[in-house]
């Protein structure tokens, strides 16, 4: 087994004014089927503003706007089909937005199949006169396709229309060909292979939703008139051969010459499931990686080392002298002998193929998708070099929203490994890894990660739409399946991964204050609710399935523990939500609340202790309120001395790891979470980058120092959820956060509690949140530590300074903060830290060493 040493950090950066306006989630996005579009600026107004909907050039809609809002809904009666919009927040934002069919369900265009196994080619041709309007294509698929017009492709979305629940719904996409149109013949071309409908899906084999893959399109135009069709599949279309007779999204993919010869395409059926406009982002190349070496472990085999763990795609240029067949293989390690390993892929082939002519080619894969660092190449015409290949970066195109900048390098690593994690594994759907014959979405997963993620990248069209897919694998009982868009053989009813359902509407109410999605989601999150307390006896629900998921060492946190915690959890959580939508059930879950956690402190708590004593148990029990309020300081040293017990490591798995660091910072034992936290043995984060990991594991020993790899059948090193530790590193170490007392939406109610940690000198986090800017940070010197924040407008803003005494010699914005008593109040609290509200604005404290001398100390301790 070789782990070779991690290279330098790959880091996406956001486009200049990619946030300008958003509209459902996303910037200028064509295709809205919303029934009432949401507008949404990233600024809270400072007071009230007017919003204009316009139409070439004409007004077709205003409101007036509140101070302090940063959305507005447009009513679906003022919008038409198939147009372009602009509105204009005045004097504030601008944006865009066009809207799609607007007819839910109704899809006009027959269904032409394809093949369960290849790619295929799908064509028809109509004459277009030149008329006054817009011309547009709607296509889908079960299945991926490619859209081309006149032998051009169309758009640069990748695996389009994406992974759904088929049994309910499909999505489309919208692409303008206004202006691609020539006049007279034109030909629409439309590539279409077994995707996630026909091909294999989590290691059950091929067709799992059907045995074919099938896709519709239909060309329609909008003009003064209407809408009108012009052109759609059907029975006179022409079929061909695409020259990939294997084209799959697991088991990889073979490229060769197409055939010339065309048959008439077979009509199919059409699905009885709603076909709608996609609200998420599509999947496309964010970026390519070049290989950094090529070794020979045998002969005729060469190995391309791309220097991390990537998903994608590799891109070959071949010089062929005479006809080639190259075959690549992928993997994310190698064997001792440099040779690729593949154990842990299970039944994953990732092979691809390359029948070739001779002569120059450059030729890629279309429709699979792989998770590797290394590709293996037999049969290349003579010697490899890395300028023959670079790996093609795939991932659903989420625009970046957050960066964290650290002094120390390992830590730059890891937050770079987390982002990496993040893109690999969102590809149409929030996945738990990319390699193996796997590659489903988990609902834990995302749920631990969720807030990480949507730091990092502006997460809520594309789990908006998740949430739709996860809903629609709901029972009609209640019961939450474990992975969405749903596979039954993956079960349901699991605590924490089930209780998703509840967990990623309330962040994305918390980040966008996205109530849209909060209420689409409320009912199935009552059923979910009302199910769960079904099973519970007493209050206490029964343990399921999964327990706190791959945790290390040797004493278990109790399944029922854990299935208690969530139910209380989930309670607190949908009675928030009744409240925020104005809904009646508010009392019913609270009281429901005050049963469970009743019931959980006896059959768990002896006094402030649990029963069984695990670092999981006390981290839920504290997080999630489950301990009572003159219990909760003994219960927070009790699990502190039994962190220092553990050598100060963790010992929690998918449960525990995003709830323990955060409790014991929040409990006062910040210097124990920072040694856990800098901790370079097993189990820890720095663990797996001193073994050169360029992305997150999915266990805390994938690979062992003294025992190799873990078991080849449960083995993934590029898994997101222990990238967990990001939300902590924001909220807890640079001190950027929403204020958990807090229930409001979109990010306007700010905690800024900056938490130096031994091992860095220096840490800043930014965030561009749906109310603004928010920065905060801290930087370390001899002379003290200087704390810097940026509060947008309309934002309101708890400052907590962990600064002992000594206030007379801090400045504020150069200005002494004991001179500025009346416009900025402090109070101490009791730990010592200062506490004040900012107002907007951009603020910097210095404190000087002689209020800072207790971090200084936990420095000389610990670093």
């Amino acid at each position: 087994m070789q782990v070779s040493g991690a290279q330098a950090p790959f880091v996406r950066t956001a486009p200049p004014g990619s946030l300008a306006g958003l509209t459902c989630g996303l910037a200028d996005p064509v295709g809205v089927d919303e029934p009432s579009p949401r507008l949404s600026w990233n600024a809270r107004l400072p007071g009230e503003a007017t919003v204009v909907v316009s139409s070439d050039g004409r007004e077709i809609w205003r409101s007036a706007v509140p101070a302090g809002s940063h959305t507005v809904d447009v009513p679906g009666e003022w919008l038409a089909p198939l147009t372009p919009y602009t509105w204009r927040v005045e004097g504030h934002a601008t944006g865009a937005f066009t809207t799609g069919l607007r007819a839910r369900g109704e899809w006009d265009a027959p269904w032409l199949a394809g093949d369960p196994r290849a790619a295929v080619s799908l064509r028809g041709s109509f004459t277009w006169h030149p008329a006054p309007g817009r011309a547009w294509l709607a296509a889908t698929a079960l299945g991926v396709y490619r859209a081309l017009l006149n032998g051009v492709r169309l758009s640069a979305e990748e695996l389009a229309p994406g992974w759904t629940d088929y049994g309910h719904r499909t999505r489309y996409r919208l692409l303008e060909l206004t202006e691609l149109l020539v006049p007279g013949e034109n030909e629409l071309e439309l590539w279409l292979a077994p995707g996630w409908y026909a091909g294999h899906v989590a290691g059950g084999g091929p067709r799992r939703y059907g045995d074919r893959p099938a896709v519709s399109a239909q060309v329609l135009v909008r003009d003064d008139d209407g809408v009108r069709h012009v052109f759609a599949t059907d029975a006179a279309w022409t079929r061909r051969d695409l020259g990939r007779p294997r084209a799959d999204l697991v088991m990889g993919e073979t490229v060769q010459a197409p055939s010339q010869e065309t048959g008439p395409a077979e009509a199919a059926a059409a699905p009885e499931i709603l076909v709608e406009a996609d609200p998420a982002p599509p999947v496309r190349v964010i970026g390519t990686v070049p290989a950094v070496s090529v070794t020979e472990p045998a002969p005729g085999v060469q190995v391309a080392d791309f220097g991390r763990n990537v998903v994608g795609r590799v891109r070959l240029r071949v010089d062929a002298p005479g006809p080639v067949r190259i075959v690549v293989r992928h993997g994310e390690e190698l064997t001792a002998s440099g040779r690729l390993y593949t154990d842990n892929l299970r039944t994953a082939d990732q092979r691809d193929e390359f029948v070739l002519d001779p002569g120059s080619h450059v030729v890629e894969p279309a429709f699979t998708l792989h998770g590797f660092r290394y590709a293996e190449v037999t049969g290349w015409p003579g010697a490899l070099t890395p300028d023959d290949l670079e790996a093609v970066l795939l991932s659903s195109a989420l625009t970046v929203t957050g960066s964290l900048t650290v002094s120390d390098p390992a830590v730059r690593q890891l937050v770079a490994n987390i982002g990496a994690s993040a893109d690999g594994n969102l590809v149409s759907v929030p996945t738990d890894c990319p390699q193996r014959d796997e590659r489903t979405g988990w609902t834990a997963d995302i749920s631990v990660f969720g807030s990480t993620l949507s730091f990092l990248r502006h997460t809520q069209a594309f789990l908006s739409g998740w949430v739709t897919t996860l809903i629609d694998g709901q029972r009609t009982d209640g019961a939450v399946p474990h992975v969405a868009p749903v596979l039954p053989e993956y079960g349901y009813d699991a605590p924490v991964w089930s209780d998703a359902l509840v967990e990623v509407p309330w962040l994305l109410w918390r980040r966008y204050g996205d109530d849209h999605t909060l209420r689409r989601a409320y009912d199935p999150m009552r059923r979910w609710i009302d199910y769960c307390l079904a099973q519970a006896e007493g209050g206490i629900r029964p343990g399921r399935a999964l327990g706190d998921w791959l945790a290390p060492g040797t004493v278990e946190t109790p399944r029922n523990l854990i299935s208690t915690a969530a139910l209380a959890r989930s309670l607190r959580l949908v009675a928030h939500v009744a409240d925020v939508l104005g809904e009646p059930h508010a009392p019913e879950y609270g009281e429901a609340f005050t049963r469970v956690s009743g019931a959980f402190q006896r059959a768990f708590l002896n006094g402030p202790r649990l029963h069984t004593e695990t670092q999981t148990g006390y981290a839920v029990a504290l997080a999630w309120d489950l301990v009572p309020p003159e219990d909760r300081a003994a219960s927070a040293q009790a699990l502190a001395e039994l962190v220092r017990a553990d050598g100060h490591r963790l010992m929690t798995g998918f449960v525990g790891t995003p709830l323990l660091l955060p409790v014991l910072s929040e409990t006062g034992h910040h210097d124990l979470a920072s040694r856990i936290f800098n901790q370079e043995g097993y189990p820890s984060w720095r663990y797996q980058l001193r073994a050169g990991a360029t992305t997150m594991w999915e266990r805390w020993d994938a690979w062992h120092h003294r025992y190799g790899l873990q078991t080849p059948t449960m083995n993934s090193f590029n898994h997101y959820a222990y990238g967990c530790v990001g939300d902590w590193l924001f909220r807890h170490v640079a001190g950027l956060g929403d204020d958990p007392r807090g229930t409001g939406g979109g990010f306007g109610e700010l905690l800024l509690r900056p938490g130096p940690v031994p091992l860095l000198r220096q840490a800043h986090a930014r965030y561009d949140s749906a109310s603004g800017t928010v920065e905060s940070g801290w930087r370390a010197g001899p002379d003290g530590v200087q704390f810097t924040f940026a509060v947008p407008e309309g934002v309101t803003a708890r400052a907590v300074l962990p600064v002992h005494g000594a206030w007379d010699g801090m400045t504020v914005n150069g200005t002494f903060l004991m001179g500025l008593s009346e416009q900025l109040p402090t109070t101490r609290l009791p730990d010592g830290s200062c506490a004040l509200n900012l107002p907007p604005g951009r603020w910097s404290f210095t404190a000087p060493a002689a209020a800072t001398t207790h971090l200084l100390q936990q420095w000389d301790d610990l670093g």
